[in-house]
């Protein structure tokens, strides 16, 4: 179990976070300079935090107070860096066994064997990482951070360099590792889609702080800020005022569109009159749907721009008369004709779709 308390300035730039881990992969997504990183050099010894208390396991690795700081080596975690950071005149049976080298020579070859094993390298044990893929390279670099057996794995966007068929199988190959590992895991990540798949819990960072710290399904279902609904994909925001009380669900006013809005209420502490933000994901709009009761809303097309699967749309509310509240909807492509631009067409909000953030 990790328990951390970390605060350390920059010129322009404050950390302070406080996280606990149990034995489990817990994903911190936020934009780049909030931290993320920063964090995983304090909790590897990397980096010295000003204060705070670090503790994992029972063992104390960092503490301001008592003066106790354990150099890297002896804290047990491994990292695994961005750029994977292999030795280069080493081959990849070299590198991993790096960190064990003081041990017996049979137990050092009998771990390589293992771990080259679970990595899916064993043909690969005599290259250099200059004769590697980058994929290989990472597999390499993660069996080198689990040879000491650490306590605590820490990834640092481990895939971000990968191309996305090598990226997904190398995820799915975590969470199989993950499985049979018995400490716990960090993982920074900027993709949402990552953090999401590999994270039983997902911290949320900006500027230096968490805004939120929960499970993945009520960081992306019940985000408790607009800052945190943005950094998990909520693209679509409209502020109004809580109107009428039908729980689970409620009516939001919507000024700018003169109409309102029903919507799931989060699980308590809204009344009539609190204004509150709306805010619903690209893929839950739907465009053109069978008549539906209820959050049924006039639009036209400003923007259609086609992948290869989808089709995203930038639509602007008819009536809108602030005309700022464009909408993104992301739809999988069907066999009916592209809507136009400047096409009128009908939008359906789905009210257990929609998030209603506290102002």
């Amino acid at each position: 179990m990790l328990r951390a308390r970390i605060k350390r300035s920059l010129p322009g730039f404050e950390l302070n976070v406080e996280l606990s881990l149990e034995r489990e992969l817990m994903a911190i997504l936020g934009p780049s300079g909030s931290g993320k990183t920063m964090t995983l050099q304090c909790i590897a010894g990397l980096t010295k935090p000003d204060e705070g208390y670090i503790e994992l396991d029972g063992q104390v690795l960092f503490d301001s107070t008592a003066r106790v700081n354990l150099p890297p080596q002896k804290r047990r975690v491994g990292f695994v860096f961005q750029n994977y950071a292999l030795f280069p005149l080493m081959t990849v049976a070299e590198n991993i066994a790096y960190s064990i080298r003081c041990l017996p020579k049979s137990e050092i070859r009998a771990k390589i064997s293992h771990l080259l094993n679970i990595m899916n390298i064993s043909p690969l044990s005599e290259r250099y990482p200059r004769q590697l893929s980058a994929g290989q390279q990472q597999r390499a670099a993660i069996a080198r951070a689990l040879a000491p057996d650490p306590a605590m794995l820490l990834l640092d966007e481990p895939f971000s360099a990968l191309d996305p068929q090598l990226k997904e199988r190398l995820e799915l190959e975590l969470l199989a590792l993950q499985q049979g590992y018995q400490g716990s895991m960090l993982l920074v990540t900027h993709d949402l889609a990552e953090g999401y798949k590999l994270g039983g819990r997902v911290a949320v960072y900006h500027g230096g702080s968490i805004a939120q710290c929960d499970t993945r399904q009520r960081v992306f279902s019940t985000p408790v800020n607009r800052t945190v609904a943005r950094l998990t994909g909520v693209h679509n925001f409209m502020d109004g005022e809580i109107s009428r009380l039908e729980p689970p669900f409620g009516w939001v006013n919507i000024p700018a569109w003169n109409m309102q809005l029903k919507a799931h209420l989060p699980a308590s502490g809204l009344s009539i009159g609190r204004q509150v933000v709306l805010g619903i994901r690209p893929e839950y709009i739907q465009i053109n749907p069978p008549a539906r009761a209820t959050n049924m809303i006039g639009a036209r097309v400003l923007q259609a721009v086609e992948g290869i699967a989808s089709v995203t749309y930038r639509l602007l509310v008819d009536g809108d008369w602030r005309e700022r509240h464009l909408l993104n909807s992301l739809l999988p492509k069907a066999d009916e004709q592209l809507l136009a631009e400047k096409e009128p067409c009908q939008l359906h909000l789905p009210p257990e779709h929609l998030i209603v953030i506290p102002e």
